[in-house]
């Protein structure tokens, strides 16, 4: 089992903040084990029982979905729960070790926790208030306040062993906030002096460009999502690294995309299918006629035509006032093009892709704002732009932009901005990345062997009885 690089804390804290109504009395049998007793522990930090069952919970229902079941077999749920005690463990000594080495947070890292922490608990305390106010509404005779200090007392007593008040759950986030911030920012700056050989690199790139030359060559249709997912997602995802070898056919395009807000009526709906009800009859009826030579069906084929030319201009109308919006957005775009506008400046003041723009919880991706994103009239690859798309894309030349034009639900223009050059990628021109990708292999390797060294200090304890009554069947 491979761990991810994140203070383990930080994965019941995101759990911590999913509040619902299922959260209430986890706990099951009461009264026989205490919760809150340590199963690890080390100088005066510990991990509770509770924390390790809710780190269990938390991580079962993933391990099932990958095709990992610890319920397989009793060697497969030993091996997890030792999986579990293992990134526990390290969490827990890397915190120890902090405190020991009198590691303290910047300036700026502690008002980041801070900021982060106050909305984190403002959002789990409306996620509590809006259980409260459920339950509530379903028996009023009860007050808000007498629901929302028994939700706090059950979810407190899940992740901690011990009910608490909303005063004492909060502060025990505001700990484990903090815990968390201190082993990620230790690590990183332990971590910070081990850096890779030039050696270490240049092997990186002999070895990829090998491995990418052969399988792009076989595979050209993978390079614009793999090139993309590089692009968009590198130092966010793990499994993610520079590609050396492009193969041939491969363009960038930019787009501006616009699209209509709201939606259309369920008649226009209705109306659209009854369209295409006619246009089947029609087709029935004007070839029998046609086959038999006769006008047998002459009068129903007018009562269609008149029944669709109806039903065209009553959906014509309310597709126009829909799209309105959008087309005068598109159109005021292309004006701006027309005014002499750099392409990328145009879009990025008009365009809606997120991709490009970002949102709340992205920037978006800076390779397509610079560059464009890939596209290829030779391969098709998966994700991939529509038919509509290529055909008005091959009309163009590079530094050329299209008119506008309607694909799928969206009104575009798009714009040529250059050719991939094919073949080997030169590693200076993706040294920093390369770098990265090593420091990082270089990083996770010598932290393994500090944590492995950490965890062979004897005040390391962990409770393998009590260890073994999480997850019982029969719990």
């Amino acid at each position: 089992m491979r761990r991810k690089y994140s203070a383990v804390l930080a994965v019941l804290l995101a759990c911590m903040l999913l509040v619902s109504a299922c959260s209430l009395n986890k706990n099951g049998k009461k009264g026989e084990i205490d919760a809150s007793q340590p199963v690890i522990s080390i100088g005066d930090e510990s991990v509770s029982l509770a924390m390790y069952k809710a780190l269990f919970d938390s991580y079962l229902p993933y391990m099932q979905y990958s095709g990992q079941d610890p319920y397989e077999s009793e060697s497969s749920l030993s091996s997890f729960r030792a999986w579990l005690v293992d990134i526990l463990s390290d969490d827990l000594v890397t915190l120890y070790q902090a405190e020991k080495a009198g590691f303290e947070l910047t300036q700026e890292q502690e008002a980041q926790l801070e900021t982060e922490t106050e909305a984190e608990i403002e959002e789990l305390y409306n996620n509590f208030m809006k259980l409260a106010e459920q339950n509530f509404a379903d028996d009023p005779s009860i007050p808000v306040s007498v629901y929302f200090d028994g939700i706090v007392n059950s979810e407190s007593e899940y992740y901690t062993g011990t009910a608490m008040s909303w005063e004492d759950y909060k502060q025990h986030y505001r700990n484990e906030s903090r815990h968390s911030a201190i082993v990620n920012a230790y690590r990183d700056a332990v971590c910070a002096e081990f850096v890779p050989e030039e050696e270490d690199i240049e092997d990186w790139y002999e070895e990829a460009l090998a491995r990418d030359k052969a399988y792009y060559s076989a595979n050209p249709e993978r390079y614009k999502p793999d090139q993309e997912t590089f692009e968009q997602y590198f130092g966010q995802k793990d499994g993610v690294y520079p590609i050396t070898f492009a193969p041939s056919g491969y363009s960038r395009v930019m787009q501006i995309v616009v699209t209509p807000s709201g939606e259309l009526s369920k008649e226009y709906g209705e109306k659209t299918a009854r369209m295409d009800e006619l246009r089947e009859e029609y087709a029935d009826l004007a070839f029998e006629d046609a086959v038999n030579g006769s006008s047998k069906n002459e009068e129903r084929i007018t009562e269609i035509l008149n029944e669709y030319r109806a039903l065209k201009a009553s959906t014509d109308a309310e597709y126009e006032a829909f799209v309105a919006e959008a087309r005068a957005k598109i159109d005021e775009a292309l004006a701006a093009l027309h005014a002499g506008g750099e392409f990328k400046d145009v879009m990025l003041r008009y365009t809606e892709d997120e991709r490009i723009t970002g949102n709340d919880t992205s920037d978006g991706c800076a390779a397509f704002r610079e560059k464009g994103e890939l596209v290829s009239l030779e391969y098709k690859s998966a994700d991939d732009y529509s038919e509509v798309f290529k055909e008005e894309f091959s009309k163009l030349v590079p530094g050329q932009y299209s008119n506008v034009f309607s694909d799928g639900d969206s009104f575009r223009i798009i714009y040529y901005a250059s050719d991939v050059e094919a073949g080997e990628v030169p590693m200076a021109d993706i040294y920093d990345d390369i770098k990265a990708v090593c420091t990082a292999a270089v990083q996770d390797a010598q932290w393994e062997e500090l944590l492995a060294e950490w965890k062979k200090d004897p005040a390391l304890t962990i409770d393998e009885e009590l260890i073994r009554t999480v997850g019982k069947k029969d719990e």
